[in-house]
């Protein structure tokens, strides 16, 4: 991997800007609700995804590879797959509608999508999202912390909540991932799938979030980018993936994060009801659980029907979640991710939203 960036222009304007090296263990960012603030909780959820599939039987005739290879590294078998001209705004919007909906809202003071598949560089895909939602004026803005975008969105949310900027704010991870594979690539191209989800966050009286921390470590960029292949430059640009550094580093991270955030909430394994990770790679998931002492009885998973949705899988599976009454209102909920960045995120929660 060049370390100056020079797989492609953008990369390499954006090394430009000077950062000091962090220690990403120590300069996490940490701390329960204050007391004396309000806290900031789920109203409403919702989802969106796709008709069309792509199972692993269609990659078997696309590239090298086979449907027992792709189950036992990743535990996919199917993914969403967008048709042409749905994109990651009309999912996220129709996500949102969803949402709003469940939470019995009509508008919203903040509209947050988390994304690093939208529809342009400008305008933003939030505010593509706010026009067909029809709530103009309302404050509307992306964020990309790719596979934990939602759960940095969902830390600002908490905040504009807290503090009394919003008294609602519409939260949405929506991906389009599939328009940026390489189907000759077979170490990405069985990963990734399509969707939109959704929450509505809110001021609650009682419950909601408990604890947040989030980190990044951008000397690690290069495990997870958009480009040609390391040492390829001739290549499309696609989806890359050092896939041995990634899961070890990921399972490290969520971990630790996950095992901080427990510890400023106040919870052991066992108080935790449902563990809702980032759809990443099941065998991460698996990891991580054990070492964290909960049981896979405890965690969500919909992987194999959904494939890797980056910042979209994490309320996808909430959505799901509620509908099928895995969570109930006051139990208790870690969420974590981890991506490209890199980046990392935990938060613990007490649910509070409704079923759609």
């Amino acid at each position: 991997m060049d370390p100056e960036g020079a797989r492609n222009p953008v990369f390499r304007v954006g090394l430009l800007i000077s950062m000091p090296p962090l220690s990403a263990p120590s300069r996490q960012a940490t701390g329960t609700v204050d007391a004396a603030a309000r806290q900031a909780g789920f109203l409403g959820t919702g989802s969106f995804v796709p008709e069309g599939r792509l199972t692993n039987a269609d990659l078997e005739a696309m590239v090298d590879t086979s449907d027992a290879w792709i189950l036992e590294r990743t535990g996919i078998r199917e993914r969403r797959k967008a048709g042409s001209g749905l994109t990651a705004s009309m999912m996220g919007a129709e996500a949102g509608r969803r949402a709003m909906a469940a939470a019995g809202v009509s508008t919203v003071d903040a509209i947050i999508v988390a994304t690093c598949t939208g529809d342009s560089r400008i305008p933003s895909t939030a505010c593509l999202v706010q026009r067909s939602l029809g709530l103009d004026g309302v404050a509307a803005f992306d964020i990309n912390a790719a596979c934990s975008g939602f759960l940095y969105g969902l830390i600002l949310s908490r905040s504009l909540i807290a503090t009394g900027a919003a008294e609602t704010v519409l939260l949405i991870g929506s991906e389009a991932l599939t328009t940026y594979i390489d189907y000759t690539d077979r170490s990405t191209c069985v990963l990734f799938g399509d969707g939109a989800g959704a929450v509505v966050v809110g001021a609650v009286a009682a419950g909601g979030v408990r604890a947040v921390r989030w980190a990044a470590s951008g000397a690690n960029s290069d495990l997870i980018y958009y480009g040609p292949k390391d040492g390829e430059p001739d290549t499309m640009n696609a989806m890359r993936m050092a896939g041995k550094g990634t899961f070890r580093m990921a399972v490290e991270r969520l971990t630790e994060v996950a095992s901080d955030v427990c510890a400023d909430a106040g919870w052991r394994a066992e108080d935790i009801d449902l563990v809702v990770p980032h759809q990443a790679n099941l065998r991460i998931m698996e990891a991580v659980t054990k070492r964290l002492g909960v049981p896979m009885e405890r965690v969500m998973v919909n992987i194999d029907r959904m494939g890797n949705t980056s910042a979209a899988s994490i309320p996808v599976a909430m959505a799901e979640a509620a509908d099928t009454s895995r969570v109930r209102n006051g139990d208790r909920v870690l969420l974590m991710a981890f991506g490209s960045g890199v980046t990392w995120g935990a938060v613990a929660l007490e649910w509070t939203g409704q079923p759609a």
